[in-house]
């Protein structure tokens, strides 16, 4: 049931007033993780299909942060009505750090296989607005901009998206609340975050097009 597959990559790490690591959703960005950081998440998305067609699938995510620029993801998806859960493997590199001048630069490709037949590729921009200095409170809102460019990727739901320009904001709008709202070039996508401590897992919910789901993440150091 590949054409019905619910990719949804639902990561929204805020961390230390920015966010790190992986996808917003189904959007690709340059938010990458560093060398040890791994995180951990599951979701549960409800479809707004009708009958027969799925009703909800179940994701579960793993990122790992193998160096500074190099970041390789798993997610697995439980889809309603299908017995056999699909995965995809997911590679990105950061090309480009991030300064006070300089977005930040990330390429990557999604649904990796052997043949890579169905491998879509990206380029990602992410540049944070107004980011915490050292030494200095942080003033929120913090602004977080995502723009990017891909090619065709009909892994979600069979419809083509991250063709073309793709993107949104992303806000820390306290130090425990976060929003998102962003266009993966198919639907729009938002969220809304809640981290009660840097140290607590992330809850968060939010709408996908026409559908709705909930999910947690977690984010920790295995060096």
């Amino acid at each position: 049931m590949r054409i019905f597959l619910v990719g949804v990559v639902l990561f929204v790490a805020l961390w230390a007033g920015v966010a790190r690591g992986a996808d917003i959703v189904t959007v690709p960005t340059a938010n990458q993780l560093k060398a040890g950081e791994v995180d951990v998440a599951v979701y549960y998305l409800g479809l707004d299909f009708p009958e027969p067609m799925p009703q909800f699938a179940r994701v579960q995510t793993l990122y790992v942060g193998v160096t500074d620029r190099i970041e390789i993801d798993l997610h697995r998806y439980d889809l309603d009505g299908d017995p056999q859960p699909d995965t995809i493997w997911i590679m990105s590199a950061l090309v480009l750090k991030e300064d006070s001048k300089t977005p930040a630069l990330v390429v990557g490709a999604r649904d990796l296989d052997e043949q890579l037949a169905d491998t879509s590729y990206y380029l990602s921009l992410a540049k944070t607005l107004n980011p915490p200095q050292p030494g200095a409170a942080p003033t929120f809102p913090i602004w977080r901009l995502h723009l990017s460019v891909g090619d065709d990727d009909d892994s979600l739901l069979g419809e083509t998206r991250h063709d073309g320009l793709f993107g949104g904001v992303q806000v820390l709008v306290t130090p425990k609340l976060g929003v998102i709202a962003l266009h993966d070039a198919q639907d729009l996508i938002t969220g809304v975050t809640y981290t009660h401590d840097r140290n607590w897992p992330t809850l968060k919910a939010g709408t996908f097009g026409d559908h709705w789901w909930v999910g947690a993440n977690y984010t920790f150091n295995v060096k």
